[in-house]
């Protein structure tokens, strides 16, 4: 613009006709004009700065933007895996609560079942309890019963011992109590001859004594049991008796028959048996042995 006005002011001269006024009017409008032609300039090149600017504002903006999209891809990526994360550990969590639930009704059982198994188990112990005091009170019974029937054993053995005083002396009667069983052993020479089963005067005599006494014994059965030695029957008496098992016999028998028909023994209470020479005493290799093993014991026993 500045150039242009200098052009049209030259021009102005070089035709010679322009007065002095109309230059200083000319030159005055051409100022004027270089002066907005500097203020266009200015203005222009102010422009042209705030366009740059806008466009570096715009290239800023457009990078922000692009690396605001990036964030947000990222972002949307994340919130994609967390998505995934969180459908992942909701889906872990549901499996293992139905997994605890499991358990929990499992444990639930359990427990139902052993406070089950722990009532029975405090009746079977009230069921037990029960029947040791059942137990111990049959056992203190047995005991009691046990302590009378030895004090009545012992009575017994008493009243025996008293009553037979003589024989037991004279070595005829020998009485024992052992473990509650009472044992009245009487050698065979006082009630019998030798190879006979009948019962001698003296031997009556003895047998009605003890007949008194197994009747002051109400509760008990009265064993009476033949024995020998073992020395064979021979010679007559071979017919009558062929072996000493039915000597002992016939001799146990004789003497529960007296003991019923002379001292009226309940015959319900009586046993006889012979034993022939299969329990001896003592040993048969010597005369004294023999003797002692020729025997007739009475033994009280518990009724059945």
């Amino acid at each position: 613009m500045k150039k242009t006005a200098q052009l049209c002011l030259i021009a102005a001269l070089l035709s010679g006709c322009v007065s002095t006024g109309t230059f200083k009017a000319k030159q005055a409008e051409a100022d004027a004009q270089k002066t907005r032609a500097d203020a266009a300039e200015a203005k222009v090149a102010q422009l042209t700065k705030d366009l740059d600017a806008a466009k570096k504002n715009a290239d800023d903006l457009t990078s922000k933007l692009k690396s605001d999209n990036d964030q947000l891809t990222g972002l949307q990526a994340t919130k994609d895996n967390l998505e995934k994360s969180n459908s992942d550990l909701k889906s872990s969590l549901d499996a293992n609560k139905t997994q605890l639930s499991q358990k929990v009704s499992s444990l639930i059982k359990d427990r139902d079942d052993v406070k089950t198994q722990l009532t029975a188990a405090d009746a079977k112990i009230g069921e037990l309890q029960g029947q040791v005091s059942a137990a111990q009170a049959t056992a203190q019974a047995l005991q009691k019963a046990k302590d009378d029937e030895l004090a009545q054993v012992k009575k017994s053995y008493e009243d025996m011992t008293s009553g037979l005083k003589d024989q037991i002396a004279a070595g005829q009667v020998q009485i024992t109590q052992l473990k509650g069983k009472l044992t009245l052993n009487m050698v065979d020479q006082i009630l019998f001859d030798s190879g006979k089963a009948e019962i001698k005067g003296d031997g009556q005599k003895v047998l009605d004594k003890v007949g008194a006494a197994l009747n002051g014994i109400a509760d008990k059965d009265i064993r009476i049991e033949g024995h020998t030695d073992n020395k064979p029957i021979s010679g007559a008496l071979q017919g009558k008796y062929a072996t000493n098992w039915e000597l002992s016999t016939a001799r146990a028998t004789a003497v529960a028959r007296y003991l019923q028909d002379h001292a009226k023994v309940d015959p319900s209470r009586l046993v006889a048996a012979g034993y022939g020479e299969f329990r001896p005493k003592t040993s048969n290799d010597t005369p004294e042995g023999r003797a002692q093993n020729r025997r007739i014991e009475i033994v009280l026993v518990p009724r059945d």
